[in-house]
């Protein structure tokens, strides 16, 4: 029975082998897990058998200028040498499921070990970094290169604390930031053990209610894949603290909007844990800005409920929901869905919310923000969320869904709509398919994504930024929201013709 060792845990290999770094190490490991020979390796590769000595030694790394050609020829050995128990082990490790994507996964772990020890090498002359490292000054774009250490390679199981300023920073940093963690990991899946909490400071009365609410649902979309959580606390003012638990950190204090100072940076357990363990105590409930649900909690709980019953009810609509669907067409999908064993409530719960949803419409005052890309979506990937549910719509449904809102809008003077034409910010690509749903009681956020997806707004300042912030959408330059009904009324007419000219 071949023993299974943990692909990145080489702590307690480095006392017995100080000489190696990561990327021989690794390349070590996978060798060894799928008893790979060195000659085997140096003969498909076309290189002398020493070289792969060298490589494995530390003694050397692949040239940079064939790096990448030899780093794809390692991976797909590696995967084409492993047995069944190899292959499993080493699928789990990469949380992937196929060989295709195991070479891909294993590849992008060679090359960001091999780049981080060519960097040391350059930067340092060194081939294993020193357990701690002081900079007096960094520029953020220095630390944010340092934050992308290769441990965040690991996707099995990975725990990070940050507690960084991210609202005082210059955009361009924001957004580095925000990308910073698992660049490489697919977001097409989930990865619940891949946990990163993150405290930030937020301030209310420095808020750009355009720019930094739409960037923080950038901030949160990017992140719903793994198990992420954002805190808000006045003690990251001034702060750019990032660590893996017991395995890597880096912290420093911001200086500007552009500089860090005192920067440390370790490997050393006795200074990670630490201050994992100083962040993690200040992420509490109390501290929580987006608390995680699902459609069927706030069902079960009544929050969905209370969210139609509340007062002062404001909607950003980046895809189309249930909140607009004729009882007729409701029971089709409800039926369906039903067929299909993926209705997460029951029918009649469902029911009852739509008639309360239609009474709503007829009584309340209601002001909905649409996306156009919303509508252009709907005619063109046929898809509804229905309740967090994904359902295919045909020609007819489609009409038909769209002609209930255009007579609803018509109809009810107290249902205002707004049109989104294009972007209200051009500094940065973001998904405008999210939805912000907000009340004076229950105000949540639907987002892009599978898992982790729906979220409450936990605490009252935060709330009050988004209410601030559908108010500045709302007002916003008419060239970007349009405002009159007669045109509305016309491109809801439009987008009904042209759902048979796309089919």
């Amino acid at each position: 029975m071949r023993k299974k060792i943990h692909i990145f845990h080489f702590a307690a290999r480095e006392k017995t082998m100080p000489e190696k770094n990561r990327f021989s190490k690794l390349l070590e490991y996978l060798m060894s897990v799928t008893e790979l020979k060195n000659a085997t390796l140096a003969q498909e590769l076309q290189y002398d058998v020493s070289y792969i000595s060298k490589w494995m030694s530390g003694r050397m790394l692949p040239a940079e200028k064939t790096e990448k050609k030899v780093l794809e020829g390692i991976s797909k050995c590696i995967v084409e040498a492993a047995d069944e128990e190899a292959c499993t082990s080493l699928l789990s490790d990469y949380q992937v499921d196929d060989c295709e994507e195991l070479k891909m996964a294993i590849f992008d772990n060679l090359e960001a070990e091999c780049s981080y020890v060519r960097d040391l090498q350059k930067n340092t002359g060194l081939d294993v970094a020193p357990k701690t490292f002081y900079y007096p000054e960094l520029t953020l774009s220095q630390y944010v290169s340092k934050m992308r250490h290769p441990v965040l390679r690991r996707v099995q199981s990975l725990d990070i604390m940050a507690a960084i300023d991210l609202m005082a920073m210059r955009h361009e940093y924001q957004l580095q930031i925000t990308q910073v963690e698992n660049v490489h990991v697919p977001k097409m899946r989930g990865y619940p053990d891949v946990r990163y909490s993150m405290l930030i400071h937020v301030q209310p009365e420095k808020w750009d209610f355009i720019y930094d609410t739409i960037f923080l649902i950038h901030l949160l979309t990017c992140n719903t894949y793994i198990n992420f959580n954002l805190y808000g606390d006045e003690q990251a003012a001034g702060r750019v603290i990032f660590t893996v638990k017991d395995d890597y950190a880096i912290s420093g204090m911001l200086v500007g909007t552009d500089r860090c100072m005192a920067v440390n940076v370790s490997e050393e357990y006795e200074n990670c844990r630490p201050l994992y363990r100083n962040i993690q105590a200040l992420c509490n409930k109390e501290r929580l800005l987006f608390k995680k649900t699902t459609i069927k909690e706030m069902i079960e709980k009544h929050n969905y409920i209370h969210s139609l019953l509340s007062l002062n009810q404001r909607g950003l609509l980046g895809h189309m929901t249930e909140h607009f669907l004729s009882d007729e067409l409701f029971e089709e999908i409800l039926e369906q869905l039903s067929e299909s064993g993926k209705l997460m409530a029951e029918p009649e719960a469902l029911r009852s919310i739509q008639r309360l949803s239609r009474n709503i419409m007829q009584e309340s005052h209601i002001k909905i923000l649409i996306y156009k890309t919303a509508f252009y979506n709907l005619v063109v990937n046929n898809e509804l969320d229905f309740y967090n549910h994904k359902v295919r719509l045909t020609v007819e449904q489609r009409s038909r869904y769209l002609e209930h809102i255009l007579s609803l809008y018509k109809e009810r003077e107290n249902l205002e709509i707004r049109l989104i034409n294009g972007r209200f910010v051009a500094d940065f690509e973001y998904s405008d398919s999210q939805c912000v749903f907000l009340s004076d009681t229950i105000s949540y956020l639907r987002l892009e994504g599978e898992v982790n997806n729906i979220l409450l707004i936990n605490r009252s300042d935060m709330r009050k930024i988004f209410e601030e912030s559908f108010e500045a959408f709302w007002n916003y330059d008419e060239e970007v929201v349009e405002r009159d009904r007669t045109i509305v009324e016309a491109y809801m007419q439009h987008v009904i013709r042209g759902i048979h000219l796309v089919e």
